[in-house]
């Protein structure tokens, strides 16, 4: 697994965006995950896949609905051609004033975690269609931005969370994992994961790595393991096969040539891991597999 933060910048003044996506099978990559500085609810309109999130997966299907915190790297993959999704993404703040505690319960699908949490809500719920109609009522104002548009798309907002706090009261009334704690997790190796994913081709040694954490090498192993659910040699590894396997399909270079450009100095070390990784090596022309 790759954890990359999604750069998404949502409307300045009022941060609230909704898109209709395709995504597309051909697009598959499994092991790559993101974050966001934002809340996500998704709606599937069309189409299959599976969802990835906190180590659990969530086959999808037309009505399902998905939601994501601030800090939940996630990843997905279509399991046909092409999956259709209605896409709203907001800050925080849009619904929640810091200065008024009383507003921290709308947040609470959203913020608060607990240990039954799922980030699926099936399209049997009877609430899925009424925030699918809620989604598509913002869209339209989003899109004309009539006159006070933004005042309409908060208390729509309001709505369907408001139908979230109610599905997750009856589903999951624990709520023992706060997104603080998730949060701060994530930030204490934000700086740590950006360096290995622009560094991945260099000698990482975990010492080097666990300092841009501030952290104690062995501490920083164990903290890393937690929160990716990977070691940090497995992590780095899976990082630089991915990126070998993107050579294979973009290049006709030599085997050893795209290995070493991806941080791998030892080809009999290289063709053991991707062996177990991965699998054989493609026969697609490179200089080795022509020999």
């Amino acid at each position: 697994m790759v954890i990359c933060k999604d750069e998404t910048k949502l409307p300045k003044g009022f941060p609230v965006l909704i898109r209709k996506l395709t995504l597309l099978e051909q697009d598959n990559d499994p092991e790559w995950f993101h974050y966001h500085d934002f809340c996500e609810i998704t709606y599937v309109e069309a189409g299959f896949g599976t969802y990835f999130i906190n180590g659990i997966s969530y086959d999808v299907e037309p009505g399902d609905i998905i939601i994501f915190n601030q800090v939940e790297p996630h990843g997905w993959i279509v399991t046909e051609r092409s999956m259709d999704v209605l896409v709203l993404t907001f800050a925080p703040e849009v619904v929640s004033d810091p200065m008024r505690s009383s507003d921290d319960g709308y947040m609470k699908p959203f913020f608060y975690l607990g240990s039954h949490f799922r980030n699926l809500i099936s399209a049997s719920d009877e609430r899925t269609d009424y925030i699918r109609e809620i989604m598509e009522d913002i869209a339209g104002e989003s899109r004309h931005k009539e006159k006070g548009y933004e005042g309409m798309i908060k208390a729509d907002l309001v709505r369907i969370i408001t139908l979230l706090i109610r599905h997750y009261e009856n589903e999951n009334p624990s709520t023992d994992i706060s997104l603080t704690e998730k949060k701060r997790s994530m930030k204490r190796l934000e700086q740590a994961i950006y360096y290995i994913n622009s560094h991945y081709s260099d000698a990482l040694a975990l010492e080097d790595v666990a300092s841009r954490a501030y952290m104690s090498p062995n501490y920083f192993s164990s903290y890393f393991k937690s929160v990716t659910g990977r070691g940090f040699s497995e992590y780095v590894t899976k990082l630089r096969l991915n990126k070998v396997q993107e050579l294979f399909l973009t290049t006709d270079r030599s085997v050893s040539s795209i290995a070493m450009e991806c941080g791998f100095r030892n080809m009999s070390n290289f063709y053991r891991l991707y062996k177990k990784h991965v699998g054989p090596l493609p026969g697609k022309g490179t200089k080795e597999n022509k020999k």
